[in-house]
């Protein structure tokens, strides 16, 4: 029997799945014979330029391709500020500025930009208090120590230990309230930062807070707690012996 138009692959099947595969469209990349995926390239060259920039391994462009630019591509072509926007809105905004850098607008700071123009510092102030404060001087760390969920913790000498049940290493801000106050903390005070920065540990930055409050909420157990507060805390405040632990 003859096939059909005289094409062997038009009436074979598997001739013509042949055939349809050699007709498909290929990666256009040199030396790669997949099938088209997207973008006239295979999935493999194609997943490669969502995650470079590029689908040839190594290589990836140098500045972002959104006009006016010149920040590293880092992924599909963009940089990864107009990248992150792209996953956000679907869409580069490339008429909407990037966020400038630069130091922070507070003047005398030449630390570097993080949030409405101010540093990580004065930014945080403003989120704290409604006052970035640029009047107030910014701790400089001396890099001896370390931060612990936002507070600073520094290795205690062996002498004022006993202020801190006998660690080592202590927050910062504690022990520099038990040494103002020439006594450890008890388990129901906490030192609180006025300025909202947790690691400004001056001690005018500091003030001490207790979390203690009565069992009950009749007048009996309130008076009762008021002077037990009295007790504890005025003549510290007086600059007596405290006569209540």
């Amino acid at each position: 029997m003859l096939c059909p138009h005289g094409d062997p692959a038009a009436f074979h099947p598997w001739g013509r799945l042949e055939h349809l595969a050699m007709s498909e469209p290929r990666c256009t990349i040199d030396d790669c014979d997949r099938a088209h995926y997207a973008r006239g390239w295979c999935g493999m060259h194609y997943k490669r330029w969502l995650r470079t920039g590029s689908p040839i391994r190594g290589a990836s462009p140098s500045s972002c391709a959104v006009d006016d630019c010149h920040r590293q591509a880092k992924s599909r072509g963009w940089c990864h500020a107009h990248y992150q926007r792209w996953r956000q809105n679907g869409d580069v905004r490339a008429h909407v500025p990037l966020r400038a850098g630069g130091p922070c607008s507070v003047d005398g700071c030449d630390r570097q930009r993080y949030a409405r123009a101010l540093c990580n510092t004065h930014y945080r102030r403003l989120l704290a208090t409604g006052d970035a404060r640029p009047e107030e001087p910014i701790r400089i760390v001396t890099g001896e120590g370390t931060l612990s969920h936002g507070y600073w913790k520094v290795p205690v000498p062996a002498a004022e230990r006993w202020l801190v049940g006998g660690e080592a290493h202590a927050l910062e801000h504690r022990l520099v309230m038990a040494c103002t106050l020439g006594r450890a903390l008890r388990d129901d005070e906490v030192v609180h930062h006025i300025n909202g920065d947790r690691t400004d540990n001056r001690p005018t930055n500091l003030e001490l807070w207790s979390t203690a409050h009565p069992r009950g909420q009749r007048v009996g157990d309130k008076v009762a707690f008021a002077l037990h507060i009295l007790r504890r805390y005025a003549p510290e405040l007086l600059g007596e012996q405290p006569s209540d632990p």
